[in-house]
């Protein structure tokens, strides 16, 4: 998509700056011709991206960590992750490069997870954790227990009315 998004607008630059005028009057509609082809492609090729996962090498933004709502690891192609982040409440879907540690790491935290009722997260979603001994994926823990009164040592008290 990112390449169909620069031939386009090299040939349009070329289109308009070299072509269109110097051309001859069949050169000025194939030129015209050519550019409705390439709207048609470009626009084509953004509706498909519309509700695919988007690769993380595609992703502007910088987060330190996300929540995952669900994931998907495809051996030896990729892993799906359903993301959602505390500065934005709609989530978002991405694929992840396959690699072997991060599959590994996200079945631990679902198992985790599922034992210990929480959710997971994922750190550095965008960014490379790969010479490091870091866990990318991981369980949030329990939230602890609340604190018990103290104040009140004496068991319940039954009085005959």
């Amino acid at each position: 998509m990112t390449f169909a998004a620069f031939l386009f607008a090299f040939l349009l630059g070329a289109l308009v700056f070299g072509v269109l005028p110097r051309a001859r009057v069949w050169q000025q509609v194939l030129s015209v011709g050519l550019f409705l082809l390439l709207i048609a492609v470009v626009y084509g090729g953004g509706a498909e991206l519309l509700g695919r996962p988007k690769p993380v090498r595609l992703e502007w933004r910088q987060a330190a960590d996300a929540d995952v709502l669900g994931a998907r690891a495809i051996e030896n192609q990729a892993i799906y992750v359903w993301l959602s982040f505390q500065d934005n409440a709609e989530p978002r879907a991405y694929v992840l490069p396959w690699s072997q540690r991060a599959a590994e790491q996200l079945q631990t935290a679902q198992q985790t997870a599922g034992e210990q009722g929480t959710g997971i997260k994922v750190k550095l979603p965008f960014g490379s954790l790969a010479d490091s001994d870091e866990h990318r994926f991981y369980a949030m823990p329990q939230m602890p227990l609340p604190p018990k009164n103290a104040q009140s040592n004496a068991g319940a008290m039954y009085a005959e009315p």
